[in-house]
Order: structure tokens, then sequence, then C-alpha cells
């Protein structure tokens, strides 16, 4: 594209993936965000085969599954033991796995291949506001005497600044950001060689107690020791209360819902700042562009983590775009259409989004709530599927991101076979 400039804001996962694949199609990328150093932090997270494909497609999945964790199925069971979940990547596909990951493994990885593809990422920089003229949108930021300085002018903005984005507001798009009131404690901890399974194990109490594992692979400071992602979901009103009870009220409770298998990891708890707050919240758009403005990733559609789908969707969000942007890039710059080329971006989008969204919010009360009932039809409805070939193949295709709406549909058939296609290649 002669090095048409467009701006990221936003240096996260949907951000750093979308500027590896504009800066290789030959675009002019400014990646902007507003922390002044990018750090390896955060959370355990799980990568599905869909995105997985897309980071084949980016070369970065053998550097990330070299620092990863294989898990072959989700488990979950009640306090009594009995099975609630067992999805099992074997029955969407023979060979295929989530890939558990310290997000600061990713990051680095994609932050490096950014780097390496000519990106221009600029830290400590917060976008105070946009303005669309004809031609171009120009970038502000507050300066500290209260005037307003130009960051520049381009062809094109992306918003990839997450859930809370003060940007996606200026938008002139029908838009709504609901908070959960449930959110989840994490931590990140070395693994117990006794409890190392490759699965990710969860524990029921009804709806409202949950306690999790999972294996999430080294960093690349310590490759020599695996971690595993612990993760107990709590009210966020009653955060306040599970800290000033203390580490042993939790401490039990822990114990009497998952048993010896949580101990080696109690263990090593031992301050309540190991123990991380997660806030989330579900944020939907009429539609994803407003004009040569586009909102992706989180910023455009977080949803709880209930799927396990934030990451994917940001990876398939940047590989959707590309595909549309790439097919213009024989266009002349001064007659690209950015509103319709957004909008087919969106066309793309829809139908898969759409469904997982939906599917989240139905999920979402059955994991967390203080509904008995909705724990009773949580576990017949989990139950029958589970023993039924439809309902597994429903359950795992959900899972892996390959879905695109309630019943068997194209987008899942064109998902299965770009993944088949990806995993060929990487073997």
């Amino acid at each position: 594209m002669n090095g048409l400039p467009i701006a990221i804001v936003g240096a996260g996962t949907a951000g750093l993936a979308t500027a590896i694949f504009l800066a290789r199609q030959g675009y002019a990328v400014r990646l902007l965000e507003r922390v002044e150093r990018l750090q390896p932090v955060g959370a355990g997270i799980l990568l599905q085969p869909s995105g997985l494909a897309v980071l084949q497609r980016l070369g970065l999945l053998a550097e990330c599954t070299a620092l990863g964790a294989a898990v072959s199925r989700l488990y979950g069971t009640s306090c009594q033991g009995r099975v609630i979940l067992d999805t099992r990547y074997h029955d969407w596909q023979p060979g295929s796995f989530g890939l558990g990951i310290h997000r600061g493994v990713l990051m680095t990885a994609l932050l490096n291949a950014a780097q390496r593809a000519g990106v221009q990422v600029a830290t400590g920089v917060t976008v105070s506001r946009f303005e669309q003229a004809s031609g171009h949108v120009r970038l502000l930021q507050d300066h500290t005497d209260g005037s307003e300085q130009p960051l520049g002018d381009f062809a094109a903005l992306i918003l990839a600044d997450g859930t809370r984005s003060t940007l996606r507001a200026q938008m002139q798009v029908r838009q709504w950001s609901r908070p959960y009131p449930w959110g989840a404690l994490w931590s990140m901890l070395p693994t117990s060689s006794a409890t190392e399974s490759g699965e990710l194990r969860q524990w029921y109490r009804g709806c409202r107690e949950m306690f999790g594992l999972m294996p999430t692979g080294c960093t690349h400071q310590a490759r020599e020791t695996p971690l595993t992602s612990l993760f107990w979901s709590l009210p966020l009103a009653e955060h306040e209360r599970w800290r000033s009870s203390g580490l042993q009220v939790w401490k039990t409770r822990v114990r009497n819902l998952a048993g010896q298998a949580s101990e080696a990891y109690l263990q090593q708890i031992d301050d309540p700042a190991q123990l991380t707050l997660a806030a989330y919240a579900d944020v939907r758009m009429q539609r994803w562009n407003d004009a040569r403005v586009l909102a992706i990733g989180d910023c455009a559609h977080a949803m709880s983590p209930q799927l396990g789908q934030g990451a994917n969707m940001a990876l398939v969000d940047a590989a959707a775009l590309a595909d549309v942007l790439g097919d213009a890039t024989d266009v002349a710059q001064e007659t690209l259409d950015w509103n319709a080329l957004f909008a087919s971006y969106g066309d793309a989008r829809r139908d898969h989004l759409r469904y997982y969204r939906q599917a989240s919010r139905l999920l979402t009360p059955l994991f967390q709530s203080n509904s008995n009932t909705l724990a009773v039809l949580r576990d017949i409805a989990l139950m029958l599927a589970r023993h039924n070939r439809l309902g597994r193949q429903h359950a795992v295709s959900t899972l892996v991101g390959a879905r695109g709406g309630w019943l068997w549909s194209g987008a899942q058939k064109r998902a299965l076979h770009a993944w088949k296609g990806e995993r060929e290649a990487w073997e």
C-alpha cells in the first residue's frame, strides 16, 4: 500500500496481531499504547485451535507452543465428585488441543514480531480523542498546559484498547457496556508434579463457588519452571470481605471443595496480594465501525470469560481484518472506501461473534450466580449433552472457537478446514 498510514490504539493481543498483519501488507502502522513500559505480565490464558491457527499464520505457533502447555480437556466436578463438565478436544478432531499459556509469553512473541515487521510502537501515549475529516483521521493528546497536541493524521484508526476504552464512546455508534457483578481471583504458581494432568480442572458448589487449575507452561525468564493458573470465582462486592476474613477461611472453603488436589497450591499462598482480582464486562455495539474508525477485540465485543474466548477472538479479528484489507491492496489509495472495507469486516465477523456473545451470556449465570435452580438445570443439561454425540460435538466445537451459529454452519465448516490446513502445515 506504499506506506498508507494506519493508527492502532492499544498494544494488547488484538492490537499487536493486527499491527503485524497490516505492516506485512505494506501499511505504515503506528501502534499507540498508554502504558509507559510494555512488560510480560498477566494471567494464564487458554488459546483454542481458532487462535492457534492465527498464530500459525503469523509464524508464531512454534514459539508459543514451546513455552505453553497442551490441554487435552476441560473437566469439572461437583463438591461431591459428580462429573459436571467433560469436554475433550479429541472429540472435535484427533490430535487437537488447547494451549495454556502465560499472557506475557504471547505478548512478548507478538511484540517482537511487530517490531520485526516495522511497526512503530509508541508507549506512554494516551490518545484523548479523534477527529474525522475528509480523507483522514486526526488523533489528539491532552497536553500538560490544558491544550491538545496533534499526534498525526492517518488514513484509518483501529481501536484495540480493551473493554474500558474511552475512545469507543466517541464513535457515532450505539453501544452498551455492562459490568458483570462476578469476577475471579487468580494466581500463577509453580506446578505440582502430583497434580500435573494436562487438563483444565474445575470444581463447583452449585453456581456460587468455582475453583480451577489450568496448566500454563513456562515463561521466557524461567523456562524450567512450569506454571499453573489458579482461579477462584467470587462476587466483586465480596472482595473486601474476602480480604478481611483472612486466607485461612478461604483455604478451608477451597479444601472443602477441591480436596487434596488443591493442597500443593494453597501451601504456596501466604499473602492475599498473591491473588489478583479480575473484573469483566459485556460490551456490545450496533456495528463496529464509524466511517474510518474500527473497534476490534475486547474494545468491540468483550464478554465474560466462561468460554475462554477473549484472546482467540482478538486473534481471529486480526486475521479477518487482514483478509479484508489484503483484498484491497491493488486499489489506489485515494479511492479506498474505508467505511465499506470496515463494513465488510463486520459482515465477515458478525455470525461468529453473535453466537459466542449469546452463548457467553447464557452460560455465565450457570457458573457464576446464587441460583440453586440454575445449578440443577446446568447439571442436567450438561449430563445430557455429555452422553449424546451431537451434544458433545456442539460443546467441543464451541470450545475450540469453530462455531458460526447455534446450528451447523458454513462458518464452522470453514473453520474446521482452516485449522486442519494450519495443523498439517505446522506438523
